[in-house]
């Protein structure tokens, strides 16, 4: 993924060689809303896992490049008696 955030619309994984730029990849992707998105007026797309053309899309914070969490301590937390 360029450092500027954006995608191509032909973006696929590079281990897995899944499309990137869809709508369950899309921070205004919301299941229920008018097409499944949080932008009003945004055009229908049949297959929410394929690629598109929506100009709107942006990138949901997940991924490699995402801050990481500290997996240490979850895992401390997971036998910590906090009773």
């Amino acid at each position: 993924m360029p450092q500027s955030g954006k995608l191509s619309f032909r973006a696929t994984c590079d281990y897995c060689f899944t499309d990137l730029h869809c709508c369950k990849n899309c921070k205004f992707y919301k299941p229920g809303q008018p097409n499944d998105c949080l932008v009003p007026g945004t055009d229908y797309v049949a297959d929410r896992e394929k690629n598109n053309l929506c100009e709107e899309f942006s990138i949901l914070g997940k991924g490699p490049r995402a801050k990481p969490t500290n997996l240490q301590q979850r895992f401390d937390d997971l036998f910590s008696n906090n009773s």
